[in-house]
């Protein structure tokens, strides 16, 4: 009974690895950043990310990095600005109907750093703070070869929280994933 077991667990590992790919994934993103106490910082930017990523039948496991930076003036005698840079984990189920276009849902974890800097004497120091972040993601990849992918979709991000503030990140992103 347990060789058995141990011959359909193989099998099934085996199977498994049969349809699973690396692949690399670049985007262009454009999104909201949303201060819940800084609104100075709240501002639409364009920003790039890069994924490597493992893919197993219909579910992929991604690895990405973010990275934005804002800044604008509160007052005439204050300027705020802010850099973050990001680490993330995604798990991607792609909904597989045999036709080139895919839809996908997925889940996001992240790492964020924030560095925030105020030039307005006494107005706080300078913050650098990392935090944990979370988000959900989904849209639409269109085969354009056996190993080239268009990839389309919305993103919703919460960055990180500190305080009294709260920073989310949500936006539309398009870019290209190759399959090795």
């Amino acid at each position: 009974m347990k060789k058995l077991l141990a011959v359909a667990i193989g099998a099934l590992a085996i199977s498994a690895t049969a349809n699973a790919n690396w692949y690399v994934q670049g985007d262009v993103q454009h999104s909201k950043l949303k201060f819940t106490e800084y609104s100075a910082l709240n501002k639409n930017k364009v920003t790039p990310r890069l994924t490597v990523g493992y893919k197993v039948n219909d579910w992929r496991v991604a690895v990405d990095t973010f990275y934005a930076k804002t800044s604008g003036n509160v007052d005439t005698n204050e300027h705020i600005s802010a850099k973050i840079y990001g680490l993330g984990l995604a798990a991607i189920y792609d909904f597989n109907f045999n036709l080139p276009v895919k839809p996908y849902l997925g889940a996001r974890l992240s790492l964020n750093v924030f560095d925030v800097e105020n030039t307005q004497p006494n107005a706080f120091e300078d913050k650098k703070h990392t935090k944990f972040g979370y988000g959900a993601l989904a849209g639409i990849s269109c085969d354009l070869t056996q190993n080239l992918a268009l990839d389309t979709g919305f993103e919703y991000n919460r960055l990180g929280n500190w305080e009294d503030t709260k920073v989310n990140q949500y936006g539309v992103k398009v870019g290209l994933r190759y399959e090795f």
